[in-house]
C-alpha cells in the first residue's frame, strides 16, 4: 500500500513540474552525443607594440609617422648621417636619412669629440621635437646616440619636379638635378650672390645663392661652404659659372620659404 502511495506521489509531482514548464534534468551520464561540440574561443591579445628606448622615450617612429606627428611633440627616429655642418659652440646641423625619408637637425647638441665621431654614413638614433620653420620640417632641440651600421644614400633625381608641389615629398633628402641652365640673379649682372640679396660679408664661409632653370621653371639654390667636404673646389666651380652654362647639381633638398636646395656638388652637364 505504501509503495503504491509513493508511486502516485511521484507521478503527481512530475505532472506539476510539466504544468509549470519545468523539464526534468536530462540524462547525460550515458548519452554518447554531447549537447555541443564547440568550445568558447580563447580571447586573442593584440601583438605587443614595438618597444622603444629603455629610458621610456617614444617608440622609434617611421618617417611617415614623423611627418604626421603633431608640432612640438617629442619624436625619436633612426637614420644615417649624410652631411654635417661645422661644429660651433657645442652645436652643429645634420642631414640624416634612412630608406624611408630624411630629417634635418638644426643646432644639434654635441661635444667636439662626438661631432668628430659623426662620420658620413654613421647610423644614429635621434631624440628631439618635431618643428616647422618657414616651410622647413625639422627636429629641434635634438640629441643623438650612435648605433651600429653604415649607409650612404644615392641622390634621388628630382629634376622633373622643379616648380611642383610634389617636390616637398622629398624634403631634406639627398637629391640631384640634371641638365639645368644657369640663370642671372635679380640684378641681371651677377651669377651668384653673397647671401640672398648680395649684402652678406664677402667671406669664404658665407653662403652663396644662385639660380638655375629647367623647362622654363627657375629655382634658387645655395652653397653653404661649411656643409661641403670639398668647399674650396666647389666655390671655385661656382665662381667660374656663366649665364647659360648647363650643369648637374647634387645636394640636399632644403626648404625655406619654398624649395631652396643646398648644393654640395656642381658638375658640367655637357661641358663648360
Amino acid at each position: 500500500m505504501k509503495k503504491k502511495m509513493l508511486t502516485l506521489m511521484l507521478l503527481s509531482l512530475l505532472f506539476v513540474l510539466a504544468g509549470c514548464g519545468v523539464a526534468p534534468p536530462a540524462e547525460t551520464a550515458n548519452d554518447p552525443t554531447p549537447a555541443s561540440t564547440e568550445t568558447a574561443a580563447e580571447p586573442v591579445s593584440p601583438p605587443p607594440l614595438e618597444s622603444g628606448p629603455e629610458d621610456g622615450d617614444p617608440s622609434i617612429l617611421s618617417h611617415q609617422a614623423f611627418l604626421t606627428a603633431e608640432e612640438d611633440s617629442p619624436v625619436t627616429v633612426e637614420g644615417y648621417v649624410q652631411a654635417k655642418d661645422a661644429w660651433t659652440d657645442g652645436l652643429c646641423s645634420l642631414y640624416v636619412q634612412n630608406k624611408e625619408g630624411a630629417y634635418f637637425l638644426p643646432r644639434l647638441r654635441c661635444s667636439e669629440s662626438e661631432y668628430d665621431s659623426l662620420e658620413i654614413g654613421r647610423k644614429i638614433r635621434v631624440k628631439g621635437y618635431k618643428a616647422h620653420w618657414n616651410d622647413s620640417v625639422e627636429i629641434a632641440d635634438a640629441s643623438f646616440q650612435p648605433l651600429d651600421g653604415t649607409w650612404i644614400a644615392e641622390a634621388r633625381d628630382v629634376t622633373a619636379l622643379i616648380g611642383t608641389g610634389e617636390l616637398a615629398r622629398y624634403q631634406n633628402e639627398k637629391v640631384c638635378f640634371r641638365g639645368l641652365t644657369i640663370e642671372a640673379m635679380p640684378d641681371s649682372a651677377s651669377v651668384w650672390y653673397y647671401g640672398w640679396d648680395n649684402s652678406a660679408p664677402a667671406r669664404e664661409e658665407t653662403e652663396r645663392y644662385f639660380r638655375a632653370s629647367c623647362g622654363g621653371m627657375v629655382c634658387d639654390f645655395t652653397v653653404k661652404p661649411a656643409l661641403c667636404l670639398n668647399a674650396g673646389e666647389l666655390l671655385q666651380t661656382l665662381e667660374g659659372l656663366q649665364v647659360g652654362d648647363r650643369v648637374d647639381l647634387t645636394g640636399f633638398l632644403r626648404f625655406y620659404n619654398g624649395a631652396l636646395p643646398r648644393i654640395t656638388e656642381i658638375a658640367p652637364a655637357d661641358g663648360f
